[in-house]
């Protein structure tokens, strides 16, 4: 790459933020200026200086923070609702009129710096996405006629032919079209080894090339590759509510009006049994700023999203809060067959031999007829023929047979390829199914003249990882049931082999629906699957999840999770994890309420002072429920 290009290339990298920096700066200039006044102001009331002053002084502190939570207090009671901005500016203003102006200042120091935590805390999570969207290269290398040219990704267009180096990172969607490598493709999977790459194979935006040279024919524009899709997806999912996020905005706004009135009856009664009005009207301040529901409201949100971000890292999108609560009840997974619990591709499974054949002879012959076939049984035929590098001969006279096979001729003799009706009805002598040990699967016969070679059978296998995800399902106490329209034998058969507790097969697309209407009577249920062909099972289960999203635009779509990977371990994994985000849920909801609670009957004795109250009661709690939830971002948790 030329100089001037790669100049180019990294100004179009460039990006800015700098308001937000500059605004997040002043605020943390304006609390080291408040920290400051405060301690100035208790140490000139050590030095017992001029009153006037020390007021001036924590003034000066109270409005430092203030002037950030002040006016949000003021819209609050002008629109009639009364949040923690106006608590927290109600107690911090009656304090200096009672004359306890270092309390006012600390209480409104203190608040200012929760509301920092929360920020910080909300800018932890908001950086996962961030990190998303940053993955999204600005520019890419085209292929001209003669030269080369670094564009903005956002003017490239379908069939240009990116120039991706060795270390570069790939600009958009596209297909191998030139070259050889590997790609790390662990920003959009999450897979930690790299994974090779050869012409024809899919590449995708935001993935890192390692070593070799590669050309890419684009076929996503930049608003349509999976990465911006991902990146929309998380976006998105902080705005669906999980229930409790709802019952806990509800319960705020009739809560702070409750508490308000509790904390002027506590003011007229305390002063009614022979508590001065300073007395009174601090005990009443006191139980206002432990009333913040600051911990308690901020406390399930951070939780839930930074469950959403944590799983983005690990290659699992969740489109929504609501769903992470859902999966935390799960009572059954049911599993489509193909493509989901198998890799949804033939492959030969054993050749039952007859008459004396060899394997590689039935196997040749087979794989001969079928070369010039794209069905998924000749390909899995031509496959293992190449794997066990046996050589393949020339075929002429070939004919198919609808519905029954092909016919065609290697050599002199006549052969036949296909199905056990083919052989009946050229009246082939066929030994009994229950002479020979075939195997479970498609049968394909093979025949020579008159005589049976051989039959071989054919199978999807099982999916690296269905075996150990059924098994930490069952071991999780969770049901596991495969639901295919595939035949009852073969469903008995990979039943058995992944280790399922039930199975349902020759099911139609309305018929799967119907089961998982019944599953889900029996408690939450999640529908796993590719995402095209089990889009209404999907919609109809509690959850659905589906796999591979990353080479489905349609699972991207029409699922409520996505595995952007296809590996089944990732399902009892977000299981673990929603059971682990509503843990700590509870957790941050229990310590809230009795924390308060505990500190509130205090306060209403007068043994809590605004210090206590806010310091533990309001900043300190707020502190340990985000310190809690946060612990949701880290991967694999």
């Amino acid at each position: 790459m030329s100089q001037e290009t790669e100049t180019a290339c990294t100004t179009c990298a460039a990006t800015a933020g700098t308001e937000t920096h500059k605004s997040r700066q002043y605020k943390y200039r304006m609390a080291v200026l408040s920290a400051s006044m405060l301690v100035l102001g208790i140490a000139l009331g050590f030095l017992s200086a001029n009153i006037i002053l020390i007021y001036c002084v924590f003034l000066a502190s109270m409005l430092s923070a203030g002037q950030f939570i002040l006016p949000r207090g003021a819209r609050g009671l002008m629109k009639l609702r009364l949040d923690m901005h106006f608590l927290m500016s109600t107690a911090s203003i009656g304090a200096f009129i009672i004359g306890a102006p270092a309390e006012g200042a600390a209480v409104m120091f203190l608040f200012f710096i929760s509301m920092l935590l929360e920020e910080r805390a909300e800018d932890q999570v908001r950086h996962e996405l961030e990190q998303l969207i940053q993955l999204e290269p600005p520019s890419a290398t085209i292929k001209m006629k003669d030269s080369e040219a670094c564009i903005p990704t956002s003017e490239v267009m379908r069939g240009d032919v990116l120039i991706v180096r060795p270390g570069g990172k790939i600009g958009l969607d596209g297909v191998v079209v030139y070259g050889e490598t590997s790609v790390n493709q662990a920003p959009i999977t999450g897979e930690s080894i790299p994974v090779t790459k050869i012409i024809g194979d899919k590449v995708y935006a935001g993935t890192i090339n390692q070593e070799g040279y590669i050309e890419v024919e684009v076929t996503s524009k930049s608003n349509e590759t999976v990465l911006s899709k991902i990146v929309e997806l998380v976006a998105d999912a902080k705005n669906k509510k999980a229930p409790t996020e709802k019952l806990i905005d509800r319960f705020s706004q009739k809560y702070t009006p409750v508490m308000v009135t509790l904390t002027i009856l506590l003011g007229l009664v305390t002063w009614i049994l022979g508590a001065s009005p300073v007395d009174a009207t601090y005990r009443a301040l006191t139980l206002l700023v432990i009333s913040c529901p600051c911990a308690f409201v901020v406390s399930i949100p951070v939780s839930i999203v930074s469950s959403i971000a944590g799983s983005a890292r690990d290659g699992v999108l969740v489109k929504g809060g609501i769903y992470i609560e859902q999966v935390s009840k799960t009572k059954t997974v049911a599993f489509d067959k193909t493509g989901t619990l198998t890799d949804g591709e033939l492959s030969v499974k054993e050749v039952c031999l007859h008459n004396n054949f060899s394997r590689e002879e039935v196997l040749i012959t087979a794989a001969t007829l079928e070369q010039m076939s794209e069905h998924p049984i000749a390909r899995a035929l031509v496959d293992v023929t190449k794997n066990e590098d046996m050589e393949l001969r020339e075929t002429f006279g070939f004919s198919a047979i609808p519905g029954l096979g092909i016919e065609g001729k290697i050599g002199d003799a006549t052969y036949l390829v296909g199905n056990r009706r083919l052989l009946m009805e050229q009246s082939i002598m066929l030994d009994e199914p229950s002479k020979h040990s075939c195997g479970v699967g498609t049968l394909v016969y093979v025949a020579q003249g008159n005589m049976h070679l051989g039959t071989i059978v054919l199978a999807d296998s099982l999916r690296a990882g269905a075996v150990e995800a059924v098994r930490e399902l069952k071991s999780m106490g969770i049901r596991t049931i495969m639901l295919t329209g595939d035949s009852e034998t073969v469903a008995k058969d990979i039943a058995q082999e992944v280790g399922v507790d039930e199975y349902m097969a020759e099911l139609l697309p309305e018929e799967k629906v119907a089961a998982i209407e019944e599953i889900s009577t029996n408690g939450s249920s999640i529908m796993v699957g590719d995402g095209i062909n089990d889009a209404p099972a999907l919609a109809t289960a509690d959850v659905g999840i589906a796999m591979g999203a990353v080479s489905s635009d349609a699972a991207l779509e029409t699922s409520d999770i996505a595995l952007m990977q296809q590996d089944l371990r990732n399902v009892p994994g977000i299981i673990k994890k929603a059971k682990k985000t509503m843990r700590i849920v509870r957790q941050n909801i229990t310590l809230s309420i009795s924390v308060k609670l505990f500190i509130g009957i205090f306060a209403a004795f007068g043994l809590v002072s605004l210090w206590m109250a806010i310091g533990i009661g309001d900043m300190g709690l707020t502190f340990a429920v985000i310190a809690n939830a946060l612990r949701l971002v880290r991967k694999n948790t």
